[in-house]
């Protein structure tokens, strides 16, 4: 099978314990497989560490099949290494439901919990609540008196 360009664009950034995503354009797996690449680096430094991610989605942000395919393996790889809650973000998605749908049944058949919400701001105290909660089980994270 031919390799095409990657289509799409996406920006990483770490805020504590939190990936931050921002995501752009038709994604295909060549994009998909330069994230998940870059994804595995960033979860890698939290060494089994809980931590989250947070998405910001555009509007024209929609998966193909294969791309779908590649981010569900990785949401399960990281689920295995700590990922314990994402927000989803899809204020400015032209295809809310349908993104709804894909990215957040990947989350749910991985078992992590995810939630949409309108801003980081919003979802910061949602996500920051999750990571304590799975560093509190896994016996990461000392409980707060």
């Amino acid at each position: 099978m031919p390799a095409f360009e990657p289509h799409g664009e996406y920006t990483l950034e770490i805020d504590g314990s939190i990936i931050k995503l921002v995501a752009s354009g038709a994604v295909n797996k060549e994009t998909i497989e330069e994230y998940v690449r870059e994804v595995r680096s960033l979860v890698e430094s939290f060494a089994g560490a809980p931590f989250a991610m947070y998405s910001v989605y555009d509007q024209h942000v929609i998966l193909t099949p294969e791309a779908e395919a590649l981010l569900a393996r990785s949401i399960a790889e990281r689920a295995e290494n700590g990922l314990c809650a994402s927000a989803l973000n899809l204020v400015n998605s032209d295809h809310r439901l349908i993104i709804s749908a894909q990215i957040g049944g990947l989350y749910k058949k991985a078992g992590v919990p995810w939630c949409t919400v309108d801003s980081y701001e919003a979802a910061k105290p949602w996500l920051e609540a999750r990571i304590a909660e799975a560093g509190f089980r896994s016996g990461k994270l000392a409980r707060q008196e």
